[in-house]
């Protein structure tokens, strides 16, 4: 999430530090933990049978997934628990630099790190959609698909690792506001702190904006020109996973970002702060709520869990009646009876799909 600095009066001298959100922490503190937990599962999860499922790993469209996954599990295992943790004690615990580096590290890095990615993830979809050729042959596929996750995965390490671990200035940490006031001292440096707002958070944006925008005028041009209706139903998926996918992380990034370059363009750092600090704690519902997303998108992942759900919720049939089951679905049943109030009787049918 980007940091919000001090606001400044018309003389420019600091009138007052402001880095927490007005809505109340209580509030905050349940948003986060309700969403947090089923979240984590969700996400450990999915990359289970990721991981586990042949087909699934060996797919392209999967891997920036996989990623994204990963370090949002990372965030909501660490980042969101420290947080929480400060708005149950009211005060960074332990209060030591290495919480707050490790902190600043998850909630900045991480999450600007998700951005970039995800602006990657924009691009490959589109490719994948639309220019599926580039990735038919072993060496294109290293080229275009492995290098580019790799090198943007070596850039997000390298870079906040020097800068927030290793800064070249002194770091000063503040343990009564979230995330120890969110500003390590290189985002006030000239050079490394217009790089990382600009490079590390703008340009992703702007990338898939532009990238969602250019899909929606190539779905026009595409539905003409195709003439393989099976092959676009099975693309329409990614399309729609690639729309929604996009709008999720633009929704709060646009707003944030234009707020930012504002600032960087000369808007005093007083307007705005507040909808800033609102748009900043929007952040972490991106990465909530993405879990969720994917699984509505993995088709043969959402079949195990409704099959799950199949499994274990029972039918009860009362005796005489009949249950029809649709054809077009092969379903295995079975069938228990015991004896109730010495002269009833209850059925229960237990249904499988079978895949």
């Amino acid at each position: 999430m980007m940091p919000i600095n001090n606001s400044f009066d018309d003389d420019g001298k600091i009138i007052f530090q402001e880095s927490e959100v007005s809505i109340s922490r209580p509030i905050r503190f349940w948003l986060l933990l309700l969403l947090d937990i089923p979240s984590i599962i969700c996400s450990c999860f999915l990359l289970f049978h990721l991981f586990t499922n042949k087909t699934l790993r060996y797919q392209l469209k999967n891997h920036v997934i996989i990623v994204l996954l990963f370090i949002g599990l990372i965030i909501e295992l660490l980042d969101i628990p420290l947080h929480l943790s400060f708005l149950h004690l009211g005060n960074v615990h332990p209060s030591i630099p290495f919480i707050c580096l490790i902190w600043w590290f998850m909630d900045i890095g991480l999450y600007n790190g998700c951005t970039i990615i995800m602006a990657w993830c924009s691009v490959h979809l589109y490719l994948l959609v639309f220019h599926d050729g580039m990735f038919l042959n072993r060496n294109r596929r290293l080229f275009f698909h492995y290098l580019p996750i790799i090198m943007l995965l070596f850039y997000i390490l390298v870079f906040y690792i020097i800068a927030i671990i290793f800064p070249p200035c002194k770091n000063t940490y503040d343990y009564t506001l979230p995330v120890c006031n969110d500003f390590p001292c290189y985002l006030g440096d000239s050079y490394l702190g217009i790089w990382d707002s600009v490079v590390n958070s703008i340009l992703p944006t702007c990338v898939i904006s532009i990238s969602t925008i250019v899909l929606f005028i190539n779905i026009h041009y595409y539905k003409r020109r195709a003439h393989q209706p099976i092959r676009w139903r099975k693309q329409r998926k990614m399309i729609l996973q690639l729309l929604l996918l996009c709008t999720l992380y633009l929704l709060p990034n646009i707003p944030l970002n234009i707020l930012i370059f504002s600032h960087i363009c000369g808007l005093s750092e007083s307007i705005g702060v507040k909808a800033q600090l609102h748009f900043d704690f929007l952040c972490y519902f991106v990465i909530l709520l993405y879990p969720f997303l994917c699984l509505g998108f993995l088709s043969k992942i959402r079949k195990k869990v409704l099959m799950i759900r199949n499994i274990t919720t029972p039918l009860f049939i009362l005796p005489n009646q009949s249950i029809l089951l649709p054809n077009h679905t092969e379903l295995k049943t079975a069938i228990f009876s015991n004896q109730l109030h010495s002269s009833d009787h209850i059925k229960y049918v237990y249904k499988m799909k079978l895949y």
